[in-house]
C-alpha cells in the first residue's frame, strides 16, 4: 500500500480566526463550526496559537465577575500546541497524536496555516483500512 500522508484527510479551508478578535466573535465561529477548537492565524496565515471553547468559558467567567476590558484572542489562545505537516505518514501520526488530548490539529506549511486535520478524521481512515484488512483475508 502506498504512503497515506495528512494531506489525504486533512480539511484544507479550515474555519480559523484572526489575532485580536473579540471574544463574542470567537464564540459565535466556534458555534458556528462546531469545532471545540479553532486555529488563530495572522494577517500573513501564519499560525499564532489555538482558541478552545474551554478558553472562552474562561474568559467569560472572569470577565463578566471582574467587569473586565474586552478579551481578544490573543489574551485567551494557547501559544503551545501540536501541529502536523500535510506530507506527514498518517500511521505515524497516529501513533504520535495518541499522548494528546486535542481532537484538532492544524497542518502547516512553512508556519502558514493550510488545513486541519481532526482526529474523528484519522479515526474513520483507520477504521477503512482496518475494513479494507479484513476483506484481504
Amino acid at each position: 500500500m502506498s504512503k497515506q500522508t495528512v494531506q489525504k484527510i486533512m480539511q484544507k479551508q479550515p474555519v480559523s480566526v484572526q489575532c485580536q478578535t473579540p471574544l463574542v466573535e470567537i464564540i459565535k465561529v466556534l458555534i458556528g463550526s462546531q469545532q471545540a477548537q479553532l486555529p488563530v492565524i495572522n494577517s500573513s496565515k501564519k499560525l499564532i496559537g489555538m482558541v478552545s471553547l474551554i478558553d472562552c468559558q474562561k474568559a467569560l467567567m472572569i470577565s463578566a465577575y471582574h467587569c473586565d476590558k474586552p478579551v481578544r484572542v490573543n489574551d485567551i489562545m494557547a501559544k503551545d500546541f501540536t501541529f502536523l505537516q500535510a506530507d506527514e505518514d498518517l500511521s505515524e501520526v497516529a501513533i504520535k497524536t495518541q499522548k494528546y488530548t486535542e481532537n484538532i490539529f492544524p497542518v502547516l506549511n512553512e508556519g502558514k496555516l493550510i488545513g486541519i486535520m481532526k482526529r474523528v478524521d484519522l479515526l474513520v481512515h483507520l477504521q477503512h483500512n482496518l475494513a479494507l484488512c479484513s476483506q484481504a483475508q
